[in-house]
């Protein structure tokens, strides 16, 4: 039959309608005919076609045009052409011949302001006619125009929300997709499309799950209900996902912060049959979204990394960096995939830019893998386009330089230069990270002087507040509602190794004797733990050493809880009565005086909460003040006096093998607001012992 078309339309007297040009394209198009005589055909209806165009009604240019677009075959002469008459002729259009035509030119890639603008304008004349295939469509095609019509987009919103029942998944799916790709966010149109998806979800396929989760991820729209039924759906039928659905579910659990270890888990038993047929973003997509969603799956990402070593030329830069960086944030060392990457940026260096390699170099750092050769001439590239580094990634450089080289002087010297430059704009945590990256390093000495001045200056906020909610000597009356929310708008966990000493003076709390720092290694006892002094002292070392193996992080030091330690030593004077002791707790050991009071007694005393990763209350440190506080009320002093807190009198000398979180820093101080005769110390062991190699008091005093 083809072949009889092909002789009848090159014949000479040739003579065929308009229609019956539009109509066997379309037919061709929805039999999906690839033949290479089937492509000679349609050359020559196109040829035909645009000799005729003005001839030829909305019905027949709406015909062509799609099923032109239904074979990818871009006739761009022709198209040309038609999109003149759809401008000439938009009047005549009806709500499918719209859609339909504004899909095929958004399809075949082909734009211009003047179609567009009459096919929206016609559109919005006829909105209310649209069915739920033609509403999603136009949706469809405005996202691929990347055209944000608003008055159109408005009317989609009020027509589906009209319309809701009549829509089936796959357009209810797309239309969601389609706002989303064009980040315009409508709640009241997510809330429609959530609910209608709740009713219809058996009739979901995994395309149209992939796409619903997408696009409220992409809007940042939470909707813990709607997840939890897609992911049940998407697991019934996963074994005919495809990658790109494979892939974009994952980012789109990862990204809204929807914890779903069930469905990462299956989406990664999928994944591993697939892994040889995900193309390089798909493999990027799936790394980023397990390392967001802090899963360790060993296996897929063991397949990954063999994946990429094999194949690492046929990955963009940003790809091979965001497969770096959830190497790195899952702490998982993947000898083939890091060397081929080595080698690959030692080839291609050029093609890659100072952000990339700085995120490359961060992820070296996190698995400590150390090519010296290549992060020199990193340092050099990124030095050079030092401007282009965002506020985190300029802290993650430093650190990792910092932790991998000890010294680059000239990197070191740009991220100090470009980060004081930009310090406006540096959130209070980046410059925590940079000063304790940055400390010591004899080249930027002076310099960095600038960013630990700007830092005391922001926690000048932070003590303020603290002496704010509790005055010496006074009764606080902040609630614990507002002190949550207050702590959580300083964005901080802690102050850094640097920071804490600063903070801590601003608070008036120095540090302890060198008497006690001595004590603490050769003559304190684990009351608590009942250990040894030699188990001691290993413990104390064994916390160092973790600290010092992640370069000071404060996220990863609770990974181990029976690492952190606390020592407090009790010099204490209440009337005619003396406390002299020793108070030792490391995380996970019984603490007796806690323990025999009520636990909602001792909250009453200082006030804590959990932050991310450290655990309110249960820091070591926040339970030896609040022992100590148990003590020094069983010897008579009334917990709900001020006055008579006033009177108790002697010393509490402090020692903590972590650096104390925003929310231990606050116990410090409502301790020494309610016992203001009593003189509090506190340092922390990760200075004393010369992680940066500085004695603690050298730090403070600065």
């Amino acid at each position: 039959m083809l072949s009889q078309l092909y002789g009848q339309l090159y014949a000479d007297n040739v003579s065929i309608w308009p229609k019956e040009l539009a109509d066997l394209a379309l037919a061709m198009g929805e039999l999906q005919l690839q033949e290479p005589v089937a492509i000679e055909v349609l050359k020559r209806v196109a040829e035909l076609a645009e000799r005729q165009v003005d001839s030829f009604t909305p019905h027949d240019i709406a015909g062509i045009v799609r099923g032109f677009a239904s074979l990818g075959m871009r006739t761009e002469s022709l198209m040309s052409v038609i999109a003149a008459e759809v401008v000439r002729k938009i009047d005549g259009f009806d709500q499918r011949q719209l859609s339909n035509t504004a899909w095929a030119f958004a399809k075949s890639g082909l734009w211009n302001e003047q179609l567009v603008g009459a096919i929206a304008q016609g559109c919005l004349s006829k909105i209310s006619t649209f069915s739920a295939q033609s509403l999603s469509q136009i949706s469809w095609a405005m996202a691929q125009w990347r055209t944000r019509k608003d008055d159109l987009m408005n009317g989609i919103v009020c027509e589906l929300q009209r319309k809701t029942g009549e829509f089936a998944p796959a357009p209810l799916a797309m239309i969601a997709w389609s706002f989303a790709s064009l980040q315009l966010k409508s709640l009241p149109l997510m809330t429609s499309i959530s609910a209608e998806a709740g009713l219809k979800i058996a009739n979901f396929k995994t395309q149209d799950l992939a796409h619903l989760a997408w696009a409220f991820a992409n809007l940042r729209v939470q909707d813990q209900a709607l997840f939890n039924i897609v992911a049940d759906r998407f697991q019934r039928d996963i074994k005919g996902a495809l990658p790109p659905e494979l892939a974009n579910t994952a980012w789109a659990f990862s990204k809204n912060n929807f914890s779903h270890e069930p469905l990462m888990n299956a989406i990664a038993g999928e994944a591993i049959v697939q892994i040889r047929n995900l193309k390089p973003l798909e493999i990027a997509t799936l790394a980023w979204a397990f390392a967001v969603a802090r899963l360790q799956h060993r296996q897929l990402m063991a397949e990954i990394g063999g994946q990429v070593a094999k194949r690492i030329d046929k990955f963009q830069a940003p790809q091979l960096s965001h497969i770096a960086w959830a190497f790195g944030a899952l702490s998982l060392k993947h000898q083939d995939f890091l060397h081929a990457l080595s080698a690959h940026v030692h080839k291609s260096i050029s093609s890659f830019k100072a952000e990339v390699l700085s995120g490359i170099a961060w992820a070296f750092a996190m698995v400590r893998f150390r090519d010296e050769q290549l992060l020199r001439r990193m340092a050099t590239d990124i030095a050079r386009d030092i401007v282009d580094l965002r506020p985190l990634a300029l802290a993650r450089c430093a650190w990792a330089y910092r932790l991998l080289l000890g010294r680059s002087p000239e990197l070191m010297t740009a991220l100090v230069v470009e980060s004081v430059r930009k310090l406006d704009n540096l959130p209070t945590k980046t410059v925590v990270n940079l000063v304790d990256s940055l400390y010591a390093s004899p080249p930027v000495v002076m310099q960095n002087a600038l960013l630990e001045k700007a830092l005391a200056a922001r926690l000048e906020e932070v003590s303020s507040f603290f002496k704010r909610a509790w005055p010496v000597g006074t009764q606080p009356s902040i609630s614990l509602e507002q002190y949550t929310s207050q702590l959580m708008v300083f964005g901080l966990l802690d102050c850094g190794i640097v920071g804490i000493p600063v903070l801590l003076g601003q608070l008036g709390i120095d540090i302890p004797s060198r008497s006690f720092l001595q004590e603490c290694r050769t003559q304190g006892r684990m009351r608590s733990s009942g250990l040894p002094l030699p188990q001691q002292q290993q413990l104390l070392q064994q916390q160092i050493d973790f600290q010092i193996s992640n370069g000071g992080g404060r996220a990863e030091q609770l990974a181990e809880p029976n690492r952190e330690l606390t020592l407090g030593h009790l010099d204490i004077t209440v009337m005619d009565k003396r406390l002299q002791d020793w108070v030792i707790i490391q995380a996970g050991a019984p603490t007796p005086a806690i323990t025999e009071s009520s636990p909602e007694e001792a909250k009453k005393w200082l006030l804590a909460i959990d932050l991310p990763g450290r655990r309110g209350h249960q820091e070591t440190t926040c339970l030896v003040l609040s022992e100590t506080c148990s003590q020094i009320f069983a010897l008579g002093i009334d917990s709900a006096s001020m006055m008579s807190c006033s009177t108790v009198q002697g010393s509490i000398q402090l020692l903590s093998t972590v650096v104390p979180c925003l929310s231990t820093v606050g116990a410090l101080w409502q301790f020494k607001a309610r016992f203001p005769s009593v003189s509090l110390t506190f340092v922390e062991q990760i200075l004393q012992t010369g992680l940066l190699g500085v004695e603690h008091t050298a730090d403070r005093s600065n």
